[in-house]
């Protein structure tokens, strides 16, 4: 398979997923929320609210400008320093 068809199964499949939740959600009667596609919860502070741009982004090889690890979220406003996921965890409960 090559790797086009194989990114194209892969969509396919979260589209799959997402038919699969929102199902399930109504059976139990439970509300669906889902965030934008666009939604900045890995860029955005937890904390104070700050959003991240530019060169300050945080990529998947990390913030080589300001030596952070992919994992680890620093904001440069506020001077929190947090795990990424946990950080991205918050603001989408934030989002609800």
């Amino acid at each position: 398979m090559s790797h086009v068809a194989s990114k194209g199964l892969q969509r396919s499949m979260f589209g799959y997923f997402r038919q699969i939740l929102t199902y399930k959600c109504d059976w139990y009667g439970k509300k669906l929320i889902l965030a934008d596609r666009q939604y900045p919860s890995t860029q955005r502070c937890s904390k104070c609210g700050h959003s991240k741009s530019g060169d300050d982004k945080i990529t998947l090889q990390g913030n080589e400008t300001h030596r952070t690890k992919h994992n680890e979220y620093v904001c440069y406003s506020c001077g929190a320093v947090l795990e990424r996921d946990e950080n991205a965890v918050a603001n989408l409960l934030a989002l609800i």
